[in-house]
């Protein structure tokens, strides 16, 4: 704040003050941004976007390399089916010696 000048009229004393705005010019910080996650299988793509929201991604884009098999599209053996195949490579092994 600078003072500017100083000014009496009759009675009262006044002062005249003007704050100047200081040129701090702060970094700019990105409002945008991604991570990118790879693994064995897969490869995700963390979005951020500082103006909807700080506390995590916005959008999380998960991409499967190829011969990827998702565990929930095999299908769980049952005991009876375990059973069997268990029976079948006896047999083989029986056959083979």
């Amino acid at each position: 704040m600078f003072l500017i000048w100083v000014g009496i009229n009759k009675n009262f004393l006044y002062l005249c003050t003007m704050s100047v705005p200081i040129n701090n010019k702060t970094p700019i910080k990105p409002t945008k941004w991604e991570h990118v996650y790879e693994d064995d299988e897969t490869i995700s793509i963390w979005r951020y976007n500082s103006k909807i929201t700080i506390a995590g991604p916005v959008e999380v884009e998960i991409k499967y390399k190829r011969g990827y098999v998702h565990p929930l599209d095999r299908k769980k053996k049952t005991l009876g089916e375990l059973a069997k195949q268990a029976r079948k490579e006896s047999k083989l092994e029986k056959s083979k010696s």
